[in-house]
C-alpha cells in the first residue's frame, strides 16, 4: 500500500495508464463485437462506457486477470444482455449471435490456459509473467523494467532466455510449433 505523496501519485498514474491502454487496446474489438449484438450506436457507446467504468472500479482485481481482453468481452457482453434485456427486445438473430460468442470465449479461454499450462511446466514463474506481459498483453520493456524494478536490457534478457528456453525443452520434448498451435486450437 502506497504510504507517501509520491508513491500515492505513482499508483494513480499507472492506474490510469493501465485503463488507457485497456481502452485503446480494446474499444475497437469490444464495439465491434456489440455491433453484432445490435445496431443501436447510442446502446453501444452506452455499454461501451460502463463496461470502462466497470473497469476502473474493478482494476485492482483484473490487473492480475490472466486473460483480460476475455474479462472485457465477457463484460461487455454482460451489459449489453443486461441493457438489451431492459428493451425488452433481444431477436432470435441477437441470441444466435449471443451464443457464437459464448463459444468463441470459451474457445479462447481453452486456447489460453493451455498455453498457460505449457508455459507453467516449462518456465519459473517470474519468466512466466514476464512472457505473459510481453507477448499477451503487448507491454512495451520499458515498463516490463518497472514491473519488475530492473533496468531494461535486464527484462530483455530475461524474456529472450525464456523464451529460448521454452522453445528448447519443447524441442527436446519433441513438440514443434506447428504441433503446440494445432493442439492450441484442436
Amino acid at each position: 500500500m502506497p504510504n507517501n505523496k509520491d508513491d500515492i501519485e505513482k499508483v494513480q498514474l499507472r492506474k490510469r495508464a493501465f485503463v488507457e491502454a485497456l481502452i485503446h487496446d480494446m474499444e475497437q474489438p469490444v464495439a465491434g463485437m456489440l455491433y453484432t449484438m445490435t445496431n443501436d450506436r447510442a446502446l453501444v457507446e452506452d455499454v461501451l462506457i460502463a463496461t470502462w467504468e466497470t473497469a476502473c472500479q474493478k482494476m485492482e482485481q483484473i490487473e492480475k486477470y490472466e486473460n483480460l481482453h476475455g474479462w472485457v468481452m465477457k463484460m461487455a457482453k454482460f451489459k449489453m444482455l443486461k441493457a438489451l434485456e431492459k428493451r425488452q427486445h433481444i431477436s432470435e438473430h441477437e441470441m444466435y449471435v449471443l451464443d457464437k460468442l459464448e463459444n468463441y470465449i470459451a474457445e479462447e479461454q481453452r486456447i489460453e490456459t493451455g498455453i498457460m499450462d505449457i508455459l507453467k511446466k516449462y518456465l519459473k514463474e517470474e519468466d512466466q509473467k514476464a512472457v505473459v506481459l510481453k507477448y499477451f498483453y503487448g507491454v512495451s520493456y520499458p515498463e516490463l523494467a518497472d514491473y519488475f524494478h530492473c533496468r531494461e536490457a535486464t527484462i530483455r534478457k530475461r524474456v529472450n532466455r525464456a523464451i529460448k528456453k521454452l522453445r528448447k525443452d519443447l524441442e527436446r520434448d519433441g513438440i514443434s510449433e506447428y504441433e503446440l498451435s494445432y493442439d492450441m486450437i484442436n
